[in-house]
C-alpha cells in the first residue's frame, strides 16, 4: 500500500471512528434520559413512601442507561477497527 493510500485509509478510519463517537454521545444522551424517566416511573410505583428508595431507583434506572449506550459504542468501535484491517 503506498504513503497516499495508507494517509486516505487513516483519514477515513478516524473519520469513521469520529462518527462513532458521535452517535455514541447522542445514544447515550437519549439512553440516559430514558434510563432516567423509567427509573423515576418505577419508583413513584414501587417506592410509594418516598425517601431514599426513589434516589436509589432513579439512580439505578440513569445507571443502567448509560451504560446501555457506553456498551453500544463500544461494540460499534470495536467492529469498526475489526473492519479496518
Amino acid at each position: 500500500m503506498s504513503t497516499t493510500q495508507q494517509s486516505h485509509a487513516s483519514a477515513s478510519g478516524e473519520s469513521t471512528i469520529s462518527n462513532i463517537i458521535k452517535q455514541g454521545t447522542e445514544r447515550g444522551i437519549m439512553y440516559t434520559t430514558a434510563g432516567m424517566v423509567v427509573g423515576g416511573l418505577a419508583s413513584i410505583v414501587l417506592a410509594r413512601g418516598g425517601g431514599g428508595g426513589r434516589k436509589v431507583i432513579t439512580a439505578l434506572g440513569t445507571g443502567i442507561g448509560a451504560g446501555a449506550a457506553w456498551t453500544r459504542c463500544s461494540i460499534d468501535i470495536e467492529e469498526a477497527v475489526e473492519q479496518m484491517k
